[in-house]
């Protein structure tokens, strides 16, 4: 994708350079309007994808403040917005989507849904044993989670545990 990204910005500065040296008229009309049409088709993506990054972050930023109020309910829903789109643009075993995910399978946990949480949460592991190792942190820190989780009637993690 960015090698066609660099090869459309150089087609377009090429045509522009070809207008500035050798005039508008030396230059074909083809390629003057396709360059004017990808040259628009450029500012439309990425003044969609900042529109779509600051939504992320709002989203973010209220899922966050959710959980620091102890709805979780509302924060689950912020957060499974947020991994999806964290998915759709990363990748599901991207550390930051790991990261996010394993959030949203504690999160889940304290609003009653168990066994969606632990379902989550064994996915976050299977990523994070793939992309980050056994030996890494956040793996270490999801598969303690899943031993102390294991046993439904224990109560669940308090969330100071992992949060901030």
């Amino acid at each position: 994708m960015a090698i066609g990204i660099a090869a459309v910005v150089l087609f377009v500065a090429g045509v522009g350079i070809a207008v500035l040296v050798g005039g508008v008229d030396a230059t074909p009309q083809w390629m003057r309007t396709m360059a004017v049409f990808l040259a628009v088709g450029l500012g439309m993506a990425y003044v969609l994808g900042t529109a779509e990054w600051a939504m992320d972050v709002w989203i973010m930023k209220r899922a966050c403040a959710h959980i620091d109020a102890g709805r979780y309910d509302d924060a689950a829903g912020k957060l499974q917005v947020y991994v999806k789109q964290l998915e759709k643009m990363a990748g599901t075993y991207d550390p930051l989507t790991l990261r996010w995910t394993f959030t949203l399978a504690h999160v889940l946990l304290h609003t009653g849904q168990r066994m969606r949480g632990m379902a989550l949460l064994a996915l976050v592991i299977d990523g994070q044993l793939t992309v980050l190792g056994a030996d890494h942190p956040e793996t270490q820190r999801s598969l303690r989670m899943l031993e102390r989780h294991t046993d439904f009637t224990a109560p669940i993690a308090p969330i100071d545990a992992w949060w901030r």
